[in-house]
């Protein structure tokens, strides 16, 4: 299992400053999240558009785009599959602290249980398409559905044939995406949130 961490976005709603290198509770947003990830994969690869060498010195490869002008976390994932050795690869944004600690492992039993070839998270009844697992070998078909100017993650997913993962805690993939959010969980707890069973889209 690799662990891709989705850090190349614009962040244009936190004023276009580099999200996963910002500080929560005195720690970037991506440490947190590659803290919660070490622990339930063996190998994370950080995707990254900008500082690539701070994020190098996370101690993990990191792959840009291939293309420019922050194309949404497609073209993240389809770079970042390149370098993918593994059978699966599970998908998690930079600005989310809340990560389940058993992210990886409910969204494993979709594909024991199910046979599919994505699983996605689900939260309060609401999609969280950006927070998957899918195979490996789906590189080549993500890389055609962007050259057909598609950018959709649900779109993408739903595609290739997707399981919905319900987690109850609706908080569990909140992602920080204002300085308002940013302020709200400066302090906050970052406990371990856990998920429940595997249903079909």
């Amino acid at each position: 299992m690799t662990a891709i961490v989705l850090a190349g976005g614009a962040a244009t709603r936190m004023g276009g400053i580099d999200k996963g290198l910002v500080n929560l509770n005195g720690r970037p947003f991506a440490a947190h999240v590659l803290e919660r990830l070490r622990g339930q994969c063996a190998d994370v690869v950080i995707s990254a558009n900008r500082n690539l060498e701070t994020y190098c010195g996370f101690g993990h490869p990191v792959v840009p785009d291939e293309v420019s002008g922050f194309q949404g976390p497609l073209a993240g994932i389809a770079a970042a599959l390149d370098v993918v050795r593994t059978p699966l690869a599970v998908v998690a944004p930079c600005d989310s602290p809340y990560l389940p600690s058993d992210y990886v492992q409910r969204l494993l039993a979709a594909f024991a249980d199910a046979g599919c070839r994505a699983a996605a998270a689900a939260a309060g009844g609401r999609p969280q398409p950006v927070f998957m697992m899918i195979e490996a070998g789906l590189g080549d078909e993500l890389k055609a559905w962007l050259a057909r100017g598609e950018r959709k993650v649900r779109g993408w997913l739903e595609s290739v044939g997707v399981v919905w993962v319900p987690f109850p805690d609706v908080h569990a993939f909140d992602n920080l995406n204002t300085a308002e959010d940013l302020e709200l969980a400066q302090g906050r707890r970052l406990g371990s949130c856990s998920g429940d069973v595997v249903q079909k889209d």
